[in-house]
């Protein structure tokens, strides 16, 4: 049985041009000592840039890295970006 708390949400994602796909979705949390560069790897794997400017993160922030899989199915990685 699923809780609330589990990493794994299933449902299922239409849009107009495709039928409906799997998705499942995992929240990942990155966490570490301030200025290690936890920000910067998430903007490089989700975004696939890299700044040199440090700025550091107050609280936390989200991004979403979307993975097809297949003609059937997606993942959907939550980025979570702790504050160190």
């Amino acid at each position: 049985s699923e809780s609330t708390m589990d990493a794994r949400i299933h449902e299922t994602v239409k849009s107009p041009s495709s039928p409906a796909k799997k998705q499942t979705t995992y929240k990942i949390l990155v966490i570490g000592d301030p200025g290690t560069g936890k920000s910067s790897i998430i903007r490089r794997y989700v975004h696939n840039v890299f700044t040199a400017n440090y700025k550091a993160t107050i609280g936390v922030d989200f991004a979403l890295k979307i993975l097809p899989l297949d003609n059937e199915r997606v993942v959907h990685l939550q980025m979570w970006d702790i504050s160190g």
